[in-house]
């Protein structure tokens, strides 16, 4: 964008983010997530001091990105993460969990999904049993990836492959479909880019900017993958070849829109002043 000032366009992005926050907030309830991936990316501030880590979570199956989170890599930011995204699920709905080898996702998990049991000096948190949750620790020697091992803190292998199959996957433990999401916002905002100079100067500037970030991809982007084969090949004016796939984006395989938006509706959305 040209033709004005740093500033302007710098506000122009922190106005978008706080709308695209409220618009996640109106359209993300009750979500039914079957899967869901997590992981944490490292990013820095302007002040090279300031260490942060971005926690993003991914549907491997809609593309759908429901809880952003920015802060440093301790339980208490785990468990806003983890309730977060029980307050956007659906009420009963227990997700099959993978992420990478950080302990305090199974901690935040177990806090999250289960029930008190029994009463007086016998009540006791007992986890919920359809909880599946498994982790996919990379070892590394000097910067790079030697080893890659997998194990189940909650459930089985046997269930956790079992319900993995049952949603058209192929059955293994990965965190693939987070890894391709945390490219695609190091891509996307310029805060993330590594060895760049447009590193923000607030946590809270680089949080709006990731918020629009999550605002345009899932309603407005549409996502390869996830397009469907139409019935009969659309003709298209002029010489160009007809039309044979439908582009989706997570909302609309997500079901919470039946079209793609366009930036000025989503712009539009009026929930800005409810």
């Amino acid at each position: 964008m040209f033709g004005h000032r740093p500033a302007t366009i710098t506000r122009w992005l922190s106005r978008a983010g706080q709308h695209a926050e409220q618009v996640h907030r109106h359209v993300l309830r009750h979500l039914h997530l079957p899967h869901l991936q997590l992981d944490e990316t490292r990013t820095r501030l302007r002040a090279r001091s300031t260490v942060l880590w971005l926690w993003l979570s991914c549907d491997p199956l809609t593309k759908l990105v429901p809880v952003v989170a920015l802060g440093p890599r301790t339980q208490q930011t785990a468990h806003a993460v983890v309730h977060a995204l029980g307050a956007l699920l659906a009420p009963g709905c227990v997700p099959v969990v993978t992420s990478d080898g950080l302990r305090l996702y199974y901690y935040a998990l177990t806090a999250h999904f289960g029930q008190w049991s029994g009463t007086g000096r016998q009540r006791r948190w007992t986890v919920a049993p359809t909880l599946l949750y498994g982790q996919v620790p990379k070892h590394y020697r000097r910067r790079r990836v030697v080893r890659v091992t997998q194990r189940v803190l909650c459930g089985t292998a046997g269930r956790l492959r079992q319900a993995l199959l049952a949603l058209g996957l192929s059955g293994r433990l990965n965190t693939a479909f987070i890894e391709r999401v945390n490219l695609t916002v190091r891509q996307s905002v310029a805060g993330l880019t590594r060895r760049t100079w447009a590193t923000a100067q607030t946590a809270p500037a680089l949080l709006l900017h990731v918020a629009w970030w999550r605002g345009y991809y899932p309603s407005i982007r549409p996502h390869h993958s996830l397009r469907v084969a139409l019935p009969y090949p659309r003709s298209r004016e002029g010489r160009r070849v007809p039309q044979r796939d439908r582009a989706r984006t997570p909302a609309m395989a997500a079901g919470l829109t039946t079209h793609r938006w366009t930036l000025q509706a989503f712009l539009a959305w009026p929930c800005a002043n409810p």
